[in-house]
């Protein structure tokens, strides 16, 4: 299975930065209803949280994903390029080194910090769009040189897709999960150590549930997919069956979807090569994400509540319009916000960005990866293994990904996952109906 470098908000994690517009929850949160209707071993939830990335506005996404482009890998060069030398762009999507990570955003933000400084003058001022991990490491970066920065931020709270919650007494990743080979240089994993934060090791070869003979037969594809002639413009799905079973449809699902947010005919192929890798092995967090964001920011001030629908840029600063018409002026402006907002084009730029940039924007894709946190007063399932796995026949790929809380953080909590066009589909329904629907699954799995 691919395994994406450092850390992800995909099922391995997620990552950077947010600000855009009015506030919405990506997370709800709720505890009915009680009954034991259905699997005999199957009770109703005590509580759930559940995320929708994509109806947030502050998001519109979970992560980015490299589509097929003639762009190929160098669009996320063209999107971190700065525009005359006022207005730069980080965060996870312009990310070459760890895309769709914390790690990635971290980085960037840095890169934006450095590529201001080679050219800031004394009292220059800067605005950072965004107090997510890219928003808060140039934050951070800038004020450490002395520069004067301001720090917006669209939501009530700082992180922007890194968010932790509670469930059941312990933290609860609404977006980042793991850190993914969290040594060797990582940043992210340097923040760990520095907060005195946690790590707990995760096992992925632990796992209940998995359907061997479907992973066999995507294996001759999957090394048609390694041998692509063109692999920038070449969809993974390209590559595929046009009517592929429900088996090559459930591993397919299991090997890209869930790891890039999108479906196979959506993800380039040269998406399996991107990022620079690491070591260490992958951890989870028992003190929270929300700890590193702490670490990060410091002592630094953040606007929130403040949504910028507007940037005005020229050779000699910035001007950026908040929702409400209040304007902020800068030499430099960093916008960080996620790929779905940039291309949802939530922020109007004058005079609009280069062709360059802007088809960089359009190239990306935007991912979708939604969570369903679930507490039980007991744990039924099998208590030892470190991922669930289930294969719906009828839906190949629904609910097809969980976690076990139990051996994560000792308590009886199951994290599922759903990416792609599934999670797309979940998003339009009702709380209700997104835990019923994956009771349905549960009860399927544990009759």
């Amino acid at each position: 299975m691919t395994k994406r470098v450092f850390e992800g908000l995909s099922r391995r994690g997620l990552l950077a930065a947010a600000a855009g517009s009015v506030v919405s929850l990506a997370g709800c949160a709720g505890t009915e209803p009680r009954s034991r209707a259905g699997g005999r071993g199957v009770p109703d939830p005590v509580s759930f949280l559940r995320t929708s990335w994509s109806t947030d506005p502050l998001a519109l996404c979970s992560y980015s994903f490299l589509a097929p482009s003639p762009l190929g890998v160098d669009v996320r060069t063209r999107l971190a390029s700065s525009v005359g030398g006022r207005l730069h762009f980080a965060g996870e999507a312009t990310s070459s080194e760890a895309p769709a990570t914390t790690t990635g955003a971290l980085i960037s933000g840095r890169r934006a910090a450095r590529d201001i400084l080679k050219t800031a003058r004394p009292g220059h001022s800067v605005t950072v769009v965004g107090a997510g991990f890219a928003g808060l490491g140039c934050a951070r970066a800038l004020t450490d040189a002395g520069v004067r920065v301001t720090v917006l931020e669209g939501r009530d709270r700082t992180g922007g897709r890194a968010w932790t919650k509670q469930i059941a007494g312990v933290p609860a990743e609404m977006g980042a999960s793991w850190i993914h080979d969290w040594r060797g240089g990582n940043p992210v994993g340097r923040l760990l150590k520095q907060s005195g934060g946690r790590s707990s090791t995760f096992d992925y070869e632990s796992v209940d549930g998995e359907d061997k003979a479907a992973m066999a037969e995507l294996q001759p594809y999957t090394r048609k997919v390694n041998d692509a002639a063109d692999p920038d413009t070449t969809a993974i799905g390209d590559l595929l069956p046009d009517k592929p079973s429900a088996a090559l449809r459930w591993a397919a699902n299991e090997t890209y979807t869930q790891e890039y947010a999108a479906e196979p005919d959506q993800i380039a192929v040269s998406a399996l090569e991107e990022g620079t890798g690491g070591s260490g092995g992958d951890v989870l967090l028992p003190d929270g994400y929300d700890k590193l964001i702490a670490e990060v920011q410091g002592d630094i001030k953040v606007r929130t509540g403040a949504t910028v629908t507007g940037v005005r840029h020229d050779s000699t600063g910035t001007t950026l319009t908040l929702d409400g018409g209040e304007e902020i002026e800068a030499d430099h402006t960093v916008i960080t916000v996620p790929i779905g907002v940039l291309k949802a084009g939530r922020i109007a730029f004058d005079p609009p960005l280069p062709d360059e940039k802007q088809q960089a924007i359009d190239a990306l894709g935007a991912g979708l990866l939604d969570k369903l946190w679930l507490e039980f007063d007991e744990v039924f399932w099998d208590r030892d293994a470190s991922v669930i796995e289930w294969f719906d026949h009828d839906d190949p790929g629904l609910w097809a990904y969980w976690i076990n809380g139990h051996k994560a953080f000792g308590k009886p909590v199951l994290l599922g996952f759903n990416a792609g066009a599934y999670a797309h589909r979940l998003a339009e329904h009702t709380d209700q109906q997104v835990v019923t629907s994956a009771l349905t699954a549960l009860r399927g799995m544990y009759p």
